[in-house]
């Protein structure tokens, strides 16, 4: 009776964590959307792949960007041909997307029966990572939304088969990787843990539908196939040494959002986890354990060191520099996981939940609302700036080019922009044409000479961005074709040596009561004037 009655009472405590915790996630989710801003170069570039004039135009243009079709048809939908959505419209889209994955982790918890979500809402409803990068204007956080319910719908036909199950379970699947192509590796994970279950029972029949599910849906990345092969032509640019010190501690910046403490409380519980289930489950058949608590238990097990063992290796094969958003999927995921191995434990698994929930939820609330007010972007206020300050004859300067994607789409003023290698396709990462600037002799003369042109007769430079210089005496750095990134150096201090040898004044122009915005697209602007035909000290 007493353990009865101590067992509801832990279970309403629960209840009430994961309401509260619901309700705290999605003010975050408002919050970002309402502190956002503008669009950042990132997310215009989906917008402008989106709303192509056809759609053949877009499925041309997807290797400008990381995702497949099925992003960009939701948000063409949404947008409008052309596009005719605000920002703060869009910026509702995404917060819509990233409310229902709140949802889908409620779902989730119905379908595999372990009350409601503490854990994974903690770890997810809490990461300002994960909400950043999952409400923009990107195909994260639907790729989340569709791996979560993928997992709860192969769940629900390890439980039992039936057509409209087999159909849910195949739908989800088929959606999830035509989001995010790394999907496809979580899928296997997911796939992977219902065929240990079934190995588990002796039902080898029912792995083949599991296969096949998994099958199809990696068969439907074969329409990509040329995509692909056109990304590969320009990869170098983002090629690394990949490491597991470099996958562990862009991983950790993704965990230890909004507090590096948050690092160390994955890993314990990860560690705890794998180590209990582990325990459990290569103990004697006589185990006290439900045996569907322990199906639920090595579903949930599999699905989540696969998942670990198989993303690191698409990271590594990929061999890219990544950054942050690359880990929101994935730590949404293994979150999930986590909550159905810890939820199938026998040790008062309710209790331990609610405890993590709470202290989770407690360090990480304040830090992650300060963290959601940060801009995407403040490019959009230095256009609106210079929509007044920059006259006709001006010249306005961006480094790198990728930055006049972002400023495109928000200045609408006449006076001639120049981006840092000249680019004329600023709609889209067109890194192609970067490719192609590296054949030419001297790709930056356009450049330098409308600068000189700029400067001689009177005008201003607007610079968005900074420029490398040379230490006195020295020339600027000088690359062979086969020097990649060196490139934006070698152009950067062309720029920043012609201003250093000629320009009279540099001066920082200070911009009131703008708000910070996000280290990825916050630039300073500097107007240059005055020439000098003579060399002389460089201009401060």
């Amino acid at each position: 009776m007493i353990n009865a009655i101590a067992g509801a009472s832990t279970r309403r405590i629960a209840g009430i964590v994961a309401i509260v915790g619901t309700l705290a996630a999605a003010g975050l989710h408002v919050s970002f959307g309402w502190n956002a801003g503008a669009l950042w170069r990132d997310e215009v570039n989906s917008l402008e792949i989106a709303t192509m004039s056809t759609f053949s135009e877009l499925w041309t243009n997807l290797r400008f960007d990381s995702f497949p079709v099925l992003f960009f048809v939701l948000l063409r939908a949404f947008a409008g041909v052309p596009a005719s959505a605000s920002d703060a419209e869009l910026r509702t889209f995404g917060v819509v997307i990233g409310l229902l994955v709140l949802a889908c982790l409620w779902l989730n918890a119905r379908w595999l029966r372990f009350g409601v979500p503490l854990i994974s809402l903690g770890l997810i409803g809490f990461n300002p990572m994960v909400i950043r990068y999952g409400d923009s204007i990107r195909a994260y956080g639907l790729g989340m939304l569709l791996v979560l319910a993928c997992i709860g719908a192969m769940w629900r036909l390890v439980e039992r088969v039936t057509f409209g199950r087999a159909l849910a379970a195949f739908l989800t699947a088929i959606l999830s990787v035509q989001c995010l192509y790394y999907n496809s590796f979580l899928l296997f994970a997911v796939c992977s843990g219902a065929a240990a279950v079934c190995l588990r029972r002796r039902e080898y029949k029912r792995i083949l539908l599991f296969q096949g599910i998994g099958g199809a849906a990696g068969l439907s990345l074969l329409v990509y196939l040329s995509t692909i092969q056109k990304v590969q032509a320009t990869s170098f640019f983002w090629r690394v040494d990949f490491t597991a010190s470099l996958f562990w501690n862009k991983l950790s910046e993704t965990l230890g959002s909004p507090v590096p403490l948050g690092t160390w409380l994955w890993v314990a519980l990860f560690a705890f986890a794998a180590a209990s289930a582990s325990w459990i489950l290569c103990r004697p058949l006589r185990s006290d354990l439900p045996a569907v608590e322990k199906d639920r238990l090595l579903f949930g097990l599999v699905t989540l060191l696969v998942g670990s063992a198989a993303y690191f290796g698409f990271l590594f094969h990929l061999s890219y520099l990544t950054q942050p958003w690359y880990y929101v999927v994935f730590v949404a995921f293994a979150a999930t996981c986590l909550e159905i191995v810890v939820a199938s434990l026998p040790w008062r698994q309710c209790f331990f939940r609610s405890t993590f929930a709470i202290l989770f939820m407690g360090i990480t609330a304040q830090p992650a609302w300060a963290a959601l007010r940060l801009r995407q972007t403040n490019v959009d206020v230095l256009a609106a700036h210079l929509q007044t300050a920059a006259a006709n004859e001006d010249l306005i300067l961006i480094n790198t080019w990728n930055y006049g994607i972002t400023f495109r789409r928000y200045y609408h003023g006449e006076a001639t922009c120049a981006t840092i290698p000249p680019i004329r396709d600023l709609r889209l990462h067109r890194m192609d044409l970067v490719s192609r600037q590296m054949t030419l002799a001297a790709p930056m003369a356009p450049v330098l000479e409308k600068m000189e042109e700029t400067l001689r007769a009177g005008h201003t430079i607007w610079l968005i961005g900074t420029l490398r210089f040379v230490a006195p005496g020295e020339e600027p750095f000088q690359v062979s074709p086969e020097r990649g990134w060196a490139f934006y150096r070698a152009w950067s201090e062309q720029a920043g040596f012609l201003v250093q040898k000629h320009a009279n004044e540099l001066v920082r122009v200070n911009l009131p009561a703008q708000r910070v915005a996000m280290h990825y697209e916050y630039l300073p602007l500097s107007a240059i004037r005055g020439w000098r035909d003579r060399a002389g000290p460089a201009p401060q």
